[in-house]
């Protein structure tokens, strides 16, 4: 084998365990508060063109940094969000087309402070996609708005921020949880398609360095 290829492999396989060290390494984001809007089949709204949807008296918290949205469509549009409290933007944000749920999740600028009495705007274009607004009725007052008109309902928004555990530290109840409900329950379920992924992947490995040796 020679020198560069064997370089190349070994540089690919520490790329690879980096990469899983950091994914470990990293929270996974958590609700830090919802607007009390359970996640319904009502349907607040629904447009095939562009419009901008705002929800009033929201309480933003401190350190968020995505808001997610009952926003659904099959391929859905640029997103844009923009929170504002007495008339002045305090943080915004935009999540690219492409996506596809029930909800999308825009990343915004974190603040060290809640914010109360807030203003959540989410803005899109469209002109071949439906997107839909989801919640639940609400009075009037309450009411998501689409520029001077009030809607009839309160769409469902939740405010995401990094969780203070890892990964890396969760992956042993994430492993029980998985292992719970089989007809062999425990741990090992999930431990062990993971040591063979390794096996496999050591023996890729040598059966390389010995073909191209």
């Amino acid at each position: 084998m020679t020198q560069p290829a064997r370089i190349a492999l070994v540089a690919g396989l520490a790329l690879l365990a980096v990469a899983v060290g950091l994914t470990l390494s990293r929270s996974p984001m958590s609700i830090a508060r919802t607007n009390g809007t359970p996640l319904r089949e009502y349907r607040v709204a629904e447009t095939a063109q562009g419009a901008t949807y705002c929800q009033p008296h929201e309480l933003l918290p401190s350190g968020t940094s995505a808001i997610r949205l009952s926003l659904s469509a099959f391929t859905g549009p640029r997103v844009r969000v923009v929170v504002s409290s007495g008339g002045s933007t305090v943080t915004s944000g935009t999540r690219g087309s492409g996506w596809t749920s029930r909800v999308v999740a825009v990343p915004v600028k974190p603040l060290p402070r809640a914010v109360s009495n807030a203003t959540v705007c989410a803005s899109f274009r469209t002109h071949h996609e439906t997107v839909t607004v989801f919640g639940m009725r609400a009075p009037s007052a309450l009411a998501t708005r689409q520029g001077r008109r009030t809607l009839q309902g309160t769409m469902t928004i939740e405010y995401l921020r990094p969780g203070t555990r890892s990964w890396a530290s969760m992956a042993p109840s994430i492993a029980r949880r998985l292992g719970l409900g089989r007809a062999s329950t425990g741990t090992w379920i999930v431990l062990l398609p993971l040591a063979l992924l390794a096996v496999i992947a050591a023996a890729a490995s040598k059966l390389l360095l010995k073909e191209l040796s």
